[in-house]
C-alpha cells in the first residue's frame, strides 16, 4: 500500500492511499485503555474519513489492539458505522492480525446489517491484493 498518513492521535493512525482507494487504520497499544466512549468517538472520527475520501475498501490493524468492546458495542457499530461505510462506497473490509496469529473464523465474515465484504489476513499485502482485487 502506498499510503499516506492523514490523522494521528492517542489512539490510532489513518493512513490513505489514493490510488487504490484504500482507507487504513493502525490502532496503537493504548487502546488497551480505551472505554467504549473513546472506541465510539475513535470509529466515528475515522467514518468521516471513510467519506471524505470515498473509500472503495478498509484495512484495519488490530496487531496492537487491545480495546475490549463492551457489550453494546457491536450493535452499535453497525448501525451507526457500518451504515456509513457503505453509503461512502465501501465494499470491502480487511483486518490484519500479526503474522502467526490464528484468525478466528468470525473475523472472515460481515456482521448482520453490513452489504461490503469482511475477511482477515496476517499481512497486509495479501489484504491489499483481496481489497483491489475486481469482482466477477
Amino acid at each position: 500500500m502506498q499510503a499516506r498518513q492523514i490523522h494521528e492521535d492517542k489512539f490510532l493512525k489513518i493512513l490513505w492511499d489514493e490510488n487504490k482507494k484504500i482507507i487504513g487504520t493502525d490502532w496503537k497499544e493504548t487502546t488497551s485503555g480505551m472505554t467504549d466512549e473513546e472506541f465510539k468517538t475513535e470509529l466515528t472520527l475515522f467514518a468521516g474519513y471513510v467519506e471524505e475520501k470515498k473509500a472503495s475498501g478498509i484495512v484495519v490493524d488490530v496487531a496492537n489492539f487491545g480495546y475490549k468492546m463492551g457489550p453494546d458495542i457491536q450493535q452499535w457499530r453497525v448501525k451507526n458505522i457500518s451504515s456509513r461505510y457503505t453509503a461512502a462506497g465501501v465494499k470491502r473490509f480487511a483486518f490484519v492480525f500479526p503474522k502467526d496469529s490464528q484468525i478466528p473464523p468470525m473475523m472472515n465474515q460481515s456482521s448482520a446489517g453490513e452489504s461490503f465484504l469482511t475477511r482477515a489476513f496476517n499481512s497486509l499485502e495479501q489484504a491489499t491484493v483481496w481489497l483491489t482485487a475486481v469482482e466477477k
